[in-house]
């Protein structure tokens, strides 16, 4: 009897591992050799107890049980008398056997009692109406964060994988480089994948657009809808998409609105409308005044409200810096365009 291929099949057997040719060739073994039926029958117990659960004690006393039966099972090799010779081998094969039983235990013991990896902890910045914020991330990525925002964070960014943040808001960010570790910012609308770079994102809740602005760099966009359409920003462009486009289903049948690429609008000098408020400016261009007013109320943390709706679609164009609410309503008055008043409880009119 070929005992070699004998273990090696019942062990295939034991582990549910066995095809039809082999489970053959296993049969033909154990009608050649009555002795192979007992085998098999001690392989089947051995292997049933293998399955139970072990603690670590116990794993230890059945490593040391073993080792002890190798011992006595392997005799010094000295002439015996064949009658014997069949006996002996069988305490060898057994021997063999338990061996690869007890590794077998103590592989699924520290398999199970391999502990899981916690999730990494998550960090929260909030900004409130009439403040801004400036955080270093623990990779040495700067963000700064608008009025009323959220940006959510992990305590440290893992090695070899992406470095994910989550933002509501806006937020504008320089980006250190790290080939092994992009980073995404996640949104509502989209998400934008960068190596190093500096950028803005613009996706408040309240707002019926999210706009993605290059300074520096390279980012893609990605959609969050069905298309999963990418858009590739190069420096001084911007990405404007209309929340019913990130968020329609591409089957639908209405007509989806198309998110635009466009350029930074330069009001003044160096001075950008979609970056001015990371320099503590308050900037527009050609902005339609129910715009302008949702920028002071986040700004100001004031509430307005229009008595009139047809100024909602008055333009306007201004910088401002130190300015109060009052001196910039009083600018944009100036045009002759609209009147403003505050009523008892704070809330500004626009008519």
């Amino acid at each position: 009897m070929d005992q070699e291929n004998l273990y090696t099949l019942l062990a295939r057997e034991m582990a549910g591992e066995l095809s039809k040719e082999e489970a053959t060739a296993l049969q033909q073994l154990l009608l050649q050799d009555p002795n192979a039926a007992h085998i098999r029958e001690v392989f089947a117990q051995n292997w049933k107890s293998a399955k139970n659960s072990y603690s670590h004690a116990q794993v230890e006393q059945l490593l040391e049980k073993h080792q002890l039966r190798l011992q006595q099972a392997i005799e010094v090799r000295e002439p015996v008398p064949a009658t014997t010779a069949p006996r002996k081998i069988w305490k060898l094969y057994a021997g063999i056997a338990a061996s690869i039983l007890v590794l077998v235990t103590m592989g699924m013991y520290f398999f199970h009692s391999k502990p899981t990896k916690a999730p990494v902890p998550l960090a929260q910045l909030v900004t409130s109406k009439r403040t801004r914020s400036q955080i270093i991330l623990p990779d040495g990525s700067r963000v700064w964060l608008n009025a009323g925002s959220k940006l959510n964070y992990p305590e440290h960014f893992e090695p070899h994988k992406p470095r994910e943040v989550t933002l509501e808001g806006e937020a504008f960010f320089v980006v250190t480089g790290d080939a092994e570790r992009p980073f995404h910012v996640h949104t509502k609308t989209f998400h934008v994948h960068v190596l190093g770079t500096s950028f803005n994102v613009r996706a408040y809740p309240t707002e019926d657009s999210a706009v993605t602005s290059l300074v520096q760099g390279a980012v893609e966009v990605v959609m969050n809808n069905d298309s999963r359409q990418v858009v590739a920003l190069r420096p001084n462009e911007k990405l404007t998409v209309p929340v019913n486009a990130a968020m329609q289903q591409t089957t639908s049948a209405a007509p989806t609105p198309v998110p635009q690429k466009s350029k930074l609008a330069l009001v003044q000098d160096s001075i950008f409308t979609e970056t001015a408020w990371v320099q503590n400016k308050l900037a527009f261009k050609h902005l339609k005044l129910e715009k302008v007013a949702a920028m002071l109320e986040q700004w100001y943390g004031i509430e307005i409200d229009f008595r009139d709706d047809n100024k909602r679609n008055f333009y306007f164009t201004g910088v401002f810096e130190r300015e109060s609410l009052e001196q910039v309503l009083n600018a944009l008055e100036n045009t002759r365009s609209f009147t403003w008043e505050k009523d008892s409880t704070g809330k500004i009119w626009i008519k």
